[in-house]
């Protein structure tokens, strides 16, 4: 039997976390701070961490909300802005697990195409003529699952669209940091507009373990957010706040970073050479950073039962259809096509090896 190669959750592998410090981290601000940490808590988050995310972004501690993960805040967030049958758009492919969340909360999820520099704006336009969302999904850098960017111009553009209409821009930002090449572009709230919240999380800079994750936005809608969690989960979990914030008083974080771009860009160049040299007839997102490679493959790829088949060959793939929302006017998503290719948790040997399985499919 041959080795199972894994393409499928883009998660850090063991290797990346900083096991040691982290621990020290939790000892310290159990031990220092037991009265705050181990008791019911403030339910906007940890105070000191809360200071270090508004110092570093740039607004009032009042702006921040720290809570169990990302994808908790997404969902607060659509409880807190979906209507009955109202929209939400998102990109076109987005992330799964959002898309799920928006459709739980009782949203229909509408997907504006993805070009190689983010969402297509024209198409976008083109759907704001016909109903404004609660709110624009957005992973503007190295989005998963197709790991593009939004160009400079479309995160004004977007921005502007969002004043024009009187919509929400929620821009998801968990992989901005990892950026292994190129300048870093503007956060999409940096343009002023008032109707942006950016959510972000430590699970791929620390430990996905530890569910912490913000959100950014103005007070009004924090202050909602906040009172929305109290009654879901009474309690942020302090503890795992407080070792996060403990770990960046300590000024370990840029260091951990940059210790995981040296771990995680030669297996980018090593995923982009295997797509080019094995997949050379589909259309290829290689990114500067983050942890998705993807491909559209061709028309004529044999596509069908292809994550089945690839179990065959001990290769798991994620289907790609997740990824997709409801399409614009109808047209038929090509979600049969497309392939997610996380890199992060994969050795080189094992992106060559199985990209060369996947080719051997089509």
């Amino acid at each position: 039997m041959s080795e199972k190669i894994v393409f499928t959750r883009g998660v850090p592998p063991p290797e990346a976390f900083p096991t040691g410090d982290l621990g020290e981290c939790f000892d310290a601000a159990v031990r220092e701070d037991a009265n705050v940490v181990l008791q019911y808590g403030q339910q906007q988050g940890y105070p000191p961490l809360r200071r270090a995310l508004a110092a570093e972004y740039g607004v009032e501690e009042s702006e921040v909300m720290v809570g169990n993960g990302s994808l908790q805040l997404q969902d607060l967030l659509s409880a807190h802005l979906i209507t009955p049958s109202g929209a939400v758009f998102t990109e076109q492919p987005s992330y799964d697990r959002a898309i799920a969340t928006f459709r739980r909360r009782g949203a229909r999820t509408v997907g504006i195409p993805l070009e190689e520099d983010g969402i297509s704006v024209e198409k976008l336009e083109e759907a704001l003529e016909k109903e404004v969302p609660a709110f624009l999904y957005l992973v503007p850098d190295f989005q998963n699952p197709a790991g593009a960017t939004l160009s400079l111009e479309k995160r004004r553009r977007v921005v502007e669209l969002s004043e024009e209409h009187g919509f929400w821009v929620v821009e998801d930002i968990p992989y901005r940091k990892l950026r292994y090449a190129g300048e870093d572009l503007p956060l999409l709230r940096s343009f002023g507009g008032s109707r942006v919240v950016t959510i972000s999380s430590f699970s791929k800079l620390l430990s996905p373990g530890i569910r912490v994750g913000f959100a950014l936005g103005p007070a009004g809608l924090i202050s909602a957010l906040t009172r929305l969690g109290e009654y879901t989960y009474l309690s942020p979990v302090l503890p795992t706040q407080a070792a996060v914030s403990e770990y960046i008083e300590r000024g370990w974080l840029e260091p951990n970073i940059e210790r995981l771009k040296e771990l995680y860009s030669p297996r980018l160049s090593t995923m982009a050479e295997a797509v080019r040299r094995e997949l050379p007839d589909a259309q290829a997102f290689i990114p500067d950073g983050g942890f998705f490679v993807s491909v559209m493959l061709p028309e004529g790829a044999n596509t069908e039962n292809l994550v089945g088949r690839a179990k065959d060959v001990d290769l798991v793939l994620t289907p790609g259809s997740a990824f997709f929302a409801d399409p614009l006017d109808d047209e038929p998503a090509a979600g049969d096509r497309f392939v997610r290719l996380p890199f992060c948790a994969v050795t080189p040997e094992q992106i060559d090896e199985g990209v060369k399985r996947l080719a051997g499919l089509l």
